[in-house]
């Protein structure tokens, strides 16, 4: 099963950048509710650390996938392109893809 992982990190220094401090909770309600509407083949899995804290908000789509970094509310349109290619992609081709 194809997952959209979720950073939703949130540090308790402010002074540190982190994927909460900067919207991550709302893009992940946003994105499983258009998850949901669109009937988009895909788990969303909230995730506490994705260890780039510097480029967050992150999104990594697993398996195989590619990360999607800086994420904002008005970049939802292109980000639910990326999920929704990646979510119908058959699995074998991720794998053809992982071994190039």
């Amino acid at each position: 099963m194809k997952q959209l992982i979720v950073c939703i990190n949130h540090r308790a220094n402010p002074a540190q950048p982190s994927c909460g401090a900067r919207g991550s909770v709302l893009l992940a309600d946003h994105l499983q509710q258009e998850i949901i509407r669109q009937e988009i083949p895909i788990t969303l899995q909230r995730y506490a650390c994705l260890g780039r804290c510097n480029d967050g908000p992150n999104l990594k789509l697993a398996p195989g996938g590619e990360f999607i970094s800086a994420v904002t509310m008005d970049q939802m349109e292109r980000v639910l392109q990326q999920i929704t290619a990646f979510a119908r992609l058959p699995d074998g081709g991720l794998q053809a893809d992982m071994e190039t």
